[in-house]
């Protein structure tokens, strides 16, 4: 009996065991089957390391652990000692091309995906209606086809009716306080902006009051039915919002208010504006209003993905095309923005147009980041790009007017200057003036202009870098964040505000630096500055120091900053500026010994300048040519002549200067007057010239000593030379001297002595013709006459004659 049962239980034993092994191979390919059909991969027992080590590498980290977490504690040991024997000491080795083999197995993983994804969402194509209306069917418990349609419509279209009765109260009732507001006249723009509040508030109490109306008929026949009610309310909401976005871009164009008007657009254009915004709001509303239903109501994943698809591609060519009807309004409003005289025409063109392009850009990339979300299951809000747009578009220029218009600098406040300020340049041979060139007063006026110039580049670039900000936290991207939710979004918006960022500190610096500067120069220059002597008129001053050093030192200064903000921009972009740093060393030391004439041109005007040699507006000689120092170069001097040639000279070719305009110049005279003439007298004569040109209101201020005599200085065959001096400020002698010869000529008249002429004795010995009738040997023999002549010409031009220049 045992043994029968023994055997019983042995052959159930055996036959349970082969069910086993059948059941296994039998079970093995549907489980691999239906792992790989549910997307996840299952690591069995003989899979060895590195096979579960590359199943693990394109997967996502919740896939990863999900799968680690099906494996033995013998997997996941074998798992970690393959990393830690394999993978770990070739990390650093390998690490770029293990990162730039796992993007692109991520790329392809990527790709397959929406390409699965459209595959199935096309599929959907002919069921988005008949899908759409059946679940409003369902849910809102109609018959489509037996009048529930027009039943829904009616109800909205209803309600619409009470929301705007009730509206249309609410104007009527604040129709003469409207009219009162709009009657009071607009001074200042801080009224403008008060203007337009008021506007947005009363158009936002209207729209408030269509929904107090909308709602409360709602509720009086409403008769509990939740589904309705959530309908309802998602319409309510499409309305508002769209009435809010017209509300808020009537507050930002006014185009029926242009007197309050901020915005700098023409009424055409912000006619246009307004007009082409609704069609565009009340489409993009519509078309998400379709989406948001069918999600409320369960349609079908593919389905619906598939009519946010099309409403994506929909609203993307209607704005577009909008852009694109409106392009010359936009770019023409651009170009007045930023008209302030300071940009070449062109490039307020290229600036409105550059907005332009922005703008399609900014559309068409939403549209392709919506779908690449759309078709991963990947969350993205059209709401936020439409208001990112409006910030980056709208409001930027809106605020940077608004900030602009508010810190303007009153222009009635500055006292303009009744004309332009001629300025002169003395001849130095003959006194007279020459007007070289007639600009506008560099006073108060300019300087208006250049600091309404600065404070609005400042704002402008300000608002930009406030917009890029308020631009990433509308769409939900935070730059601050350590963690890479949005890793291509974060660092171009970072890129973007550290840019900003850096361009406005820069900016800044520089606009103080160089106010700084002109305003230095400018005191200067009223420190030295021209006296006026009404015909005569001085000649031109010589600069100061400052003025000399200061323009160089301004493009220094402007140099360097450009190059710190240029490697700056780049270090916050990531790149490497220590190899930059590296080679401009080397490029600079080849430039060195590759153009020694410019290195000689470049340390000779730095030594120059220390060495205080010339100043701006001084009359020296470089190197054999003389003129006024116009303005200083980076290798070389601007010289403008007395007949006004313009020389420029490399400082290397300079050599030796002599400056005719520093500090004082001793200018000495000289007259010829006959033997019998009585020098104490000419003595006193010339000192009452000086006496009373001292008195000079005009001319006695540039002395420094006054014109004497110096007496006989040397005599001829015919008459003394008088000389007489005087001392003069530089640049003061030319006109010093011109009245000088005046006042001595009416003094020699009235007191009876005459200049002695020049006068040259020849004498001529007696001779006689050879051949009187002139055949004798074929010439004819110079006269008397002749002969005096000649030597009286070469005795004239042998005279050594001092030059009157430097004595």
């Amino acid at each position: 009996m045992g043994g029968v049962l023994g055997q019983r239980v042995s052959r159930c034993r055996s036959l349970l065991a082969m069910l086993v092994v059948a059941l296994a191979v039998l079970g093995l390919p549907a489980t691999m089957a239906m792992a790989q059909g549910a997307g996840s991969s299952g690591a069995s027992h003989s899979e060895t390391p590195a096979a579960v080590a590359s199943e693990l590498a394109p997967l996502t980290s919740e896939e990863r652990a999900a799968l680690i977490g099906k494996m033995t504690d013998a997997q996941a040991r074998d798992l970690l000692l393959y990393y830690l024997s394999e993978t770990a000491p070739a990390a650093q080795a390998g690490a770029a091309t293990n990162t730039a083999a796992l993007s692109m197995q991520a790329l392809q993983q990527k790709g397959t995906e929406i390409r699965q994804n459209l595959s199935a969402v096309l599929g959907k194509f002919g069921h988005v209606l008949p899908d759409y209306l059946g679940h409003m069917q369902e849910k809102l418990r109609i018959g489509v086809g037996s009048g529930g349609l027009l039943l829904v419509v009616g109800t909205i279209v209803g309600l619409s009716l009470a929301g705007a009765v009730l509206e249309f109260l609410y104007r009527l009732a604040t129709r003469s306080m409207v009219a009162r507001y709009e009657a009071a006249p607009i001074e200042t723009v801080r009224q403008k902006l008060t203007r337009a509040l008021g506007q947005l508030g009363h158009g936002l109490g209207a729209i408030a009051a269509f929904a107090v109306g909308y709602a409360a008929a709602f509720f009086v026949i409403w008769q509990g039915d939740v589904p309705r009610r959530d309908f309802v309310i998602v319409v309510l909401l499409a309305i508002l919002i769209t009435r809010v976005a017209e509300a808020v871009v009537r507050f930002v164009f006014l185009p029926k208010h242009p007197g309050w008007r901020i915005m700098p657009v023409d009424d055409e254009a912000a006619a246009h504006f307004v007009r082409g915004t609704r069609r565009q709001v009340a489409l993009g509303i519509a078309l998400l209003l379709f989406g948001t239903l069918g999600r409320m109501w369960g349609v079908d994943h593919d389905t619906w993905r598939l009519g946010a698809l099309l409403s994506g591609i929909l609203f993307t060519l209607s704005y577009c095309f909008f852009l694109w009807r409106y392009r010359r309004h936009a770019v023409r409003s651009v170009q007045n923005a930023i008209e302030d005289g300071s940009m070449p025409r062109w490039a307020e063109g290229a600036a409105g147009w550059a907005w332009y392009a922005f703008a399609v850009a900014y559309v068409l990339v939403a549209f392709l980041v919506g779908i690449y979300a759309l078709l991963l299951n990947r969350s993205f809000d059209p709401l936020s790009a439409a208001l990112g747009f409006f910030v980056l578009f709208v409001f930027n220029p809106y605020l940077t007017a608004v900030l602009k218009m508010l810190f303007k600098v009153d222009d009635h406040s500055v006292v303009e200057e009744e004309g332009p300020t001629p300025i002169y340049v003395t001849d130095h041979d003959d006194g007279e003036q020459v007007e070289v060139t007639e600009t506008a007063s560099a006073g108060a006026s300019s300087a208006v202009v250049r600091d309404k110039r600065v404070l609005g580049r400042v704002i402008s670039i300000a608002v930009l870098v406030v917009s890029i900000a308020l631009f990433a936290l509308t769409i939900g991207v935070d730059v601050f964040s350590s963690s890479r939710e949005y890793p291509l979004a974060q660092y171009v918006l970072g890129v973007l505000m550290d840019i900003g960022l850096i361009l406005l500190v820069g900016y800044v610096c520089w606009s103080f630096i160089a106010a700084w500067i002109d305003r230095k120069l400018a005191s200067e220059k009223s420190a030295s500055g021209h006296d006026d002597h009404g015909d005569e008129g001085p000649a031109l001053s010589a600069g100061t120091r400052l003025q000399t050093i200061l323009p160089i030192f301004r493009r220094a200064v402007q140099i360097m900053l450009a190059v710190i903000v240029v490697m700056v921009a780049l270090s916050s972009m990531g790149v490497n500026i220590a190899p930059l740093i590296a080679g401009a060393g080397v490029f600079g030391l080849a430039v060195g010994f590759g153009a020694q004439t410019l290195v000689k041109d470049l340390i000779s005007g730095m030594f120059f300048l220390m060495d205080d040699a010339f100043r701006i507006g001084e009359y020296i000689d470089a190197g054999g040519t003389a003129g006024a120092v116009e303005k200083f170069n980076a290798r070389s001097i601007v010289l403008r002549s007395t007949l006004g040639a313009v020389y420029t000279i490399p400082y290397g070719d300079i050599g030796k200067v002599t400056n005719f305009s520093r500090d004082w110049v001793i200018m000495k005279l000289r007259f010829r007057v006959p033997y019998d003439t009585d020098i104490d007298k000419v003595r006193k004569i010339f000192k009452k010239i000086g006496q009373e040109m001292m008195d000079d209101p005009d001319l006695g201020p540039d002395f420094i000593q006054p014109f004497k005599s110096q007496g006989v200085v040397k005599m001829d065959d015919s008459a003394f030379i008088v000389s007489g001096k005087f001392m003069a400020k530089p640049n003061k002698q030319w006109g010093i001297r011109k009245a000088v010869y005046q006042k001595v000529q009416e003094a020699f008249r009235a007191n009876g002595i005459n200049f002695a002429p020049k006068r040259v004795i020849v004498d001529v010995p007696n001779f006689h013709d050879d051949d009187e009738d002139g055949e004798g040997h074929g010439h004819k023999s110079p006269t008397r006459e002749e002969v005096a002549r000649a030597a009286a010409g070469a005795a004239v031009a042998s005279e050594d004659v001092p030059p009157e220049k430097g004595n």
